[in-house]
Formats: C-alpha cells, sequence, structure tokens
C-alpha cells in the first residue's frame, strides 16, 4: 500500500516528544509508513525503527482514547437504533434493549429526536451493557417467548405450521412460555443465534415515532474497514489541536521502563492541558445538565 504521510507524521510527533533532547536521533523516525504496517506493527524493522514499533502498535487504542476523551466534532454521529431487541440473558431493571451502530465507539447521550440545540435531558441515563454469546428473544404467535438457534435473515414462511409468525423453519427454539420475554418478531431483520457486543440498555423511547432509542454517539472507523474512508481514522479531518493531543497522549503510553515515569506523569498531565481547553466533552455538558435539573426539583420541591 502507498505511504500514509498524514498518520506518519503524528508517529514522528511523538517520537520527537520522546526524543527531545538526544543528539542522535538516526533511524528513530519514519520516512514512510503505510497502512499494512499500522495493520500489522510486526512488519516494520525492529532494528531499524525500535521506538517506531511501539508508536504504531499503540496508534490505534491511542486514538480510540482520545477520542472518547475529547469528543472530537469529526467523530460525532446520531442514530435512531430501529426496533428494540430481547436477549436470553439478564439485564437488570432496564426495558428497552438496542443493537448500536457497527460504527460504534461510546456513548454520549440519548436524546429526543428532533431537539433543535439537541440538549434534552432524559430521566435516566441509559447504560451500554456488554453480553457474550447471546441470543435473539422474540414472542411467538402462541404467547410464548423464542430464542434464535440459527442466524438467519427472518423471511414470510406463513405455510410451514410453526408457532412463531411466519419464520419457523427450524430457527426458533422454545425460551419460555412467558411470551412478554421476547420482543416483536419482524420481517426481514438479521436474527443472530449467538453474538458478542455491546447494546444499550434503556427506559427510555426517545425518537420521533416513539418507538425507538435516538442517540449521540462517537464513532470509530478504520480507513481501510470495508472500503469505507472513516473521519475517525483519517488525518485530514483533524484540527491540529487534536493532533498535538494525540501525539502527547502517545508519546506518554510509550514510557514503559521505570525509570520514564516521572516523565509519563509530566506526558499526562501535558496531554491533559492541550485536550481540556480545546474541547468541552459534550457528555459534560450533559451531566452539567442534570445535575442542574435535579438542584432545581430538589428546590422547587423544597427536599
Amino acid at each position: 500500500m502507498s505511504d500514509n504521510p498524514q498518520k506518519r507524521a503524528i508517529v514522528n510527533r511523538a517520537l520527537a516528544i520522546l526524543n527531545a533532547g538526544r543528539t542522535a536521533t538516526a533511524g528513530m523516525f519514519f520516512t514512510a509508513l503505510d497502512d499494512t504496517q499500522f495493520a500489522d506493527w510486526t512488519t516494520i524493522s525492529e532494528t531499524d525503527y525500535p521506538d517506531a514499533r511501539l508508536a504504531v502498535m499503540l496508534y490505534e487504542p491511542v486514538l480510540k482514547q482520545v477520542i472518547e476523551d475529547i469528543a472530537p466534532g469529526f467523530a460525532i454521529r446520531y442514530a435512531d437504533l430501529g426496533h428494540p431487541v430481547s436477549v436470553n440473558m439478564e439485564y437488570g431493571d432496564w426495558e428497552y434493549l438496542f443493537e448500536l451502530p457497527t460504527d460504534f465507539l461510546a456513548l454520549i447521550a440519548q436524546m429526543a429526536e428532533g431537539d433543535p440545540g439537541k440538549e434534552a435531558v432524559l430521566d435516566r441515563d441509559p447504560e451500554v451493557l456488554h453480553f457474550q454469546d447471546y441470543s435473539h428473544v422474540v414472542a411467538g404467535d402462541d404467547d410464548q417467548a423464542y430464542y434464535c438457534n440459527t442466524s438467519h435473515t427472518s423471511v414470510d414462511d406463513s405455510s410451514d405450521g410453526q408457532p412463531l409468525d411466519d419464520d419457523g423453519n427450524g430457527n426458533w427454539t422454545l425460551y419460555s412460555t412467558d411470551g412478554g420475554l421476547g420482543e416483536t418478531w419482524y420481517e426481514g431483520v438479521a436474527y443472530k443465534a449467538s453474538a458478542t457486543g455491546l447494546l444499550l440498555a434503556t427506559n427510555t423511547l426517545s425518537n420521533t415515532d416513539g418507538d425507538s432509542a435516538y442517540i449521540q454517539y462517537l464513532a470509530y472507523v478504520q480507513t481501510t474497514s470495508g472500503g469505507v474512508a472513516g473521519r475517525s481514522d483519517q488525518p485530514a479531518y483533524y484540527p491540529e489541536s487534536f493532533k498535538n493531543a494525540l501525539a502527547t497522549r502517545l508519546a506518554a503510553e510509550m514510557c514503559l521502563d521505570s525509570k520514564d515515569y516521572e516523565r509519563r506523569l509530566r506526558l499526562l498531565d501535558e496531554y491533559e492541558s492541550l485536550a481540556k481547553p480545546a474541547y468541552w466533552h459534550v457528555a459534560n455538558r450533559h451531566r452539567d445538565r442534570i445535575k442542574k435539573l435535579t438542584a432545581f426539583q430538589r428546590r422547587t420541591s423544597g427536599t
């Protein structure tokens, strides 16, 4: 693949921070760096570029962390999450579960769709839950709940004589005689028999139609992921202040030796000073509104 000069510049900036004061820097900086090397840091010569191998290995997780810390505009997205789902696992007292977008990195807030300022405060914060090896559960037309035993896209097949609306075909197994444990079955949905990942748990429906959750979230899409040019992985979209923060945090994470402990702390402090004034995390704004609303309610209620 061709050289990726913008990512290379960020890595070299991090190396420059670490190499500050050195008189000999031969072999410490990249003159070329491509996406193949970012995808597999072991393809970089350890002899020629020992520090650069470490920088490339850390690049993606550090980038994700900086995006979460700063919530830059290029990574912010909005989504109507579609039909609620049910799974064959406990999820506390949450009323609704929703599958998250494939580019989901972190939740900023659930909000009311159509709110001009996108600042509506919901009664209760949602939560992002991680499930290991879950299956979808739906309600059958016999008032019983069924879990998916074969991943498939649901089809209209009402002639099969199965108790599940139009989608028997051996794809479903009885889960509970309580049909209320399953969500409504829909045609054309990719139902999963075994999946691992994050789901949004909430007690509030907030989209315009009142049948789904509407969220503001941080996205991460690699440039080479399925041919999609993800802005979150393209430094061309980064403000200079974000590049500075990313390079500084990357340099801090590269301080691995015990003798570098004090240096790491100084770099983390510098990272905080670069990140916080340049951006005000959207999630903090929502938390502040919730605190102010709660304080107002207490004052007005006399409690």
